[in-house]
């Protein structure tokens, strides 16, 4: 797993305090700056090289698609992800071709936030395992990059991408996993991953039961399904 250094650029000290505070709590995070303008958003950016940054358009200095421009064509390495009440499709689409990694309206749904991290974590474990791809793992970078919704038929919360990933944890049919296993091995949040590995208990991927450890505190364990139940 690959550990972010991340700057928010937002110049509302309160909404960049609180994505400062969601965004601490990913597994994947090791440090947060804020910068509250263009100007201290170019400084901290030479000065840091952040993995990532969380850009807002609206800013006292000018407009944060003018970042965007000059990140893209300076080849900027990290990834940037606009959160921004802008809606218009002139700075949208502008901001697609500048390569942003995703686009959030706001106000942001801290969940949807999650899911763009939990993916950003899936494209660094590709790089990182590969250096040649074959069709399919090309097909899931262009879907991570393309922001492929999870199909209709899923419950809002489980993104189709990080599902394939939770299942794959569970290729050994010997092997079993708490949510905190889950969450440690794929660089999610507890929380989510006990979401993921609950809708895969609902599906009959995974079988889920609880074991009473040496104090009594149980823990609720999970296994993949015998070959003929799973999917």
């Amino acid at each position: 797993m690959k550990y972010l250094n991340i700057l928010i650029i937002e110049d509302e000290t309160p909404l960049a305090e609180m994505h400062a505070e969601f965004i601490k709590r990913h597994s994947a995070c090791r440090q947060v700056w804020l910068a509250g303008n263009l100007e201290q958003g170019r400084m901290m950016i030479n000065s840091f090289k952040p993995d990532l940054i969380i850009l807002d358009n609206y800013l006292p200095d000018g407009r944060g698609i003018e970042l965007l421009q000059e990140l893209s064509a300076t080849k900027y390495q990290g990834e940037i992800i606009f959160i921004t009440a802008a809606s218009d499709i002139d700075t949208v689409s502008e901001a697609i071709r500048c390569g942003v990694f995703d686009y959030l309206l706001k106000p942001v749904a801290y969940e949807r936030l999650e899911q763009t991290l939990e993916r950003l974590n899936y494209l660094h474990r590709v790089r990182k395992q590969t250096e040649d791809v074959s069709q399919w793992q090309v097909d899931e970078m262009f879907n991570t990059f393309a922001r492929i919704q999870a199909k209709p038929s899923m419950p809002i919360g489980i993104d189709e991408i990080t599902l394939k990933v939770v299942q794959e944890a569970f290729n050994d049919l010997d092997t079993s996993y708490t949510a905190e296993d889950i969450a440690k091995k794929l660089g999610l949040s507890r929380t989510t991953a006990r979401r993921y590995l609950e809708f895969c208990t609902k599906e009959r991927f995974l079988l889920a039961e609880i074991i009473y450890g040496k104090v009594g505190r149980p823990q609720r364990i999970y296994r993949r399904q015998p070959s003929e139940h799973a999917e």
